[in-house]
């Protein structure tokens, strides 16, 4: 054999290596119970792939840490278990919500031994749990079902041990390939139930300027939405525009939830989502800090009252809501005979909202608004057909409203610029789509 074959016949040995190592992938049919209703699927070399492909295209947005002496005496989650080419998590029916598993292999038993004793497992009748991970497994042979820590009853984890490891009944081969046909980082299926005609998956992807989800699902009730061209302004902190819903969706809720919905809003829900009604929108520009005074009285020292004068500083949101149908007389007719309207000489003071002032206004027969007193409208030079759109700018929200937010949630919108959710309506089907777009920079859209 000439050299020259000698060095393609090693490329293609080195492509063929390169290509089972970072594509070629396998999966388990056996790791999945056959009661589970809820399915997520992680593609670890799709996601390893496009971190490397990141890392090689945009350097800059990664740092690297070497690690000390006393990290080499460690050993991480990698060493203990093998990572497979695609994680299954599931929930399975009739399980608490927070319940969640996934079987895991034992990749180096010297390792897997030495990191039980480092991340502190406990063993308790026959279960094995770490309070510093939060979860704890079932051994058989070198597999583990790990489950959350979280979940009081043990029965449950136990149950689900019994029907792999012992009855072996697995999830049907259909419901794992729909997972893996949905060539995507990660993917969520949700089997049929009283909802959805058939199953429903949901796909997400990410790249270096965005994380996508996607879905399309079959639901039993009616789906036959009227599709509107909702205008909006990219400068505004919140869009939310939407059809009207109400007859089909009334009865997914129960009436408690109704009732608390109309507790929150200070108004009869019922008296809004009228079947007349065709459309409604919230356009909030942007919540805006406000100088306040307010006058209290103090006593001088011959008992004669002292008038004081505090100034303080509160945060408005400046929006407008607006409603638009057949004739939207009846939502006005019933604020006006329920109090939920004063009048004012700067028109009528919609009441159920405390914070702002805002007032109610017709415009036409076919059209309502409820305004801020300090909304000032932009030009709304995009549209979107839909049945519901909705948009946050995160770069928009004040700090002050942050702190409200789990640290967690704060840490992963950190580099997030807006999300954009869009639903359709195609042939009976719900089409959603969802965007979290990164801030244009040089960091990671998440930084781990």
């Amino acid at each position: 054999m000439t050299k020259k074959n000698w060095v393609l016949l090693l490329l293609f040995i080195l492509l063929l290596v390169g290509y089972i190592k970072l594509f070629y992938k396998t999966y388990s049919e056996t790791t999945v119970a056959k009661t589970a209703d809820y399915i997520i699927a992680l593609d670890t070399k799709r996601i390893t792939n496009t971190f490397i492909w990141n890392i090689i295209t945009t350097p800059s947005q990664w740092k690297f840490s070497s690690s000390s002496d006393d990290d080499k005496d460690k050993v991480s989650l990698e060493d203990m278990v093998r990572l497979p080419d695609y994680v299954f998590v599931f929930h399975s029916t009739n399980h608490p919500l927070n319940a969640w598993y996934t079987v895991l292999e034992i990749k180096d038993k010297d390792d897997f031994a030495k990191g039980l004793q480092q991340f502190h497992f406990e063993k308790k009748d026959g279960l094995s749990a770490s309070k510093e991970l939060g979860i704890e497994f079932i051994q058989s042979g070198d597999q583990l079902l790990v489950g959350n820590i979280a979940v009081e009853d043990k029965n449950f984890i136990r149950q689900i041990a019994d029907e792999l490891f012992t009855k072996k009944k697995y999830a049907a081969k259909d419901l794992l390939k729909k997972n893996i046909d949905a060539a995507s980082h990660l993917s969520v299926q949700i089997t049929k139930n009283n909802f959805l005609q058939e199953e429903w998956l949901i796909s997400a992807n990410f790249d270096k300027a965005k994380i996508a989800a996607s879905t399309g699902f079959t639901p039993k009730f009616n789906t036959n939405f009227a599709v509107n061209n909702f205008m909006y302004s990219d400068s505004s902190l919140c869009t939310l525009a939407f059809t009207q819903p109400y007859p089909a969706i009334h009865p997914l809720l129960p009436d408690s939830a109704w009732a608390d919905i109309s507790k929150v809003l200070n108004f009869n829900i019922d008296s809004l989502l009228l079947p007349t009604n065709t459309r409604y929108q919230l356009d909030i520009q942007g919540i805006y800090p406000r100088v306040d005074s307010a006058i209290s009285y103090a006593y001088d020292d011959n008992f004669k009252p002292v008038e004081k004068v505090v100034m303080n500083t509160v945060e408005e949101p400046a929006f407008d809501f607006t409603v638009q149908g057949v004739d939207v007389s009846p939502v006005y007719n019933y604020w006006k005979s329920n109090s939920k309207l004063e009048q004012t000489a700067a028109g009528e003071l919609f009441t159920p909202i405390p914070f702002v002032k805002s007032y109610c206004s017709i415009k036409n027969e076919t059209q309502l608004a409820v305004t801020s007193n300090n909304y000032k409208a932009a030009p709304a030079k995009h549209s979107v057909q839909c049945i519901l759109f909705f948009k946050l700018m995160l770069t928009k929200i004040p700090p002050s409203l942050m702190k409200y937010l789990p640290d967690e949630a704060v840490a992963l919108t950190k580099n997030m610029e807006s999300l954009e959710l869009t639903v359709n309506n195609e042939k009976g089907q719900i089409i959603i789509h969802c965007i979290f777009n990164k801030k244009k920079n040089d960091l990671p859209i998440i930084e781990w």
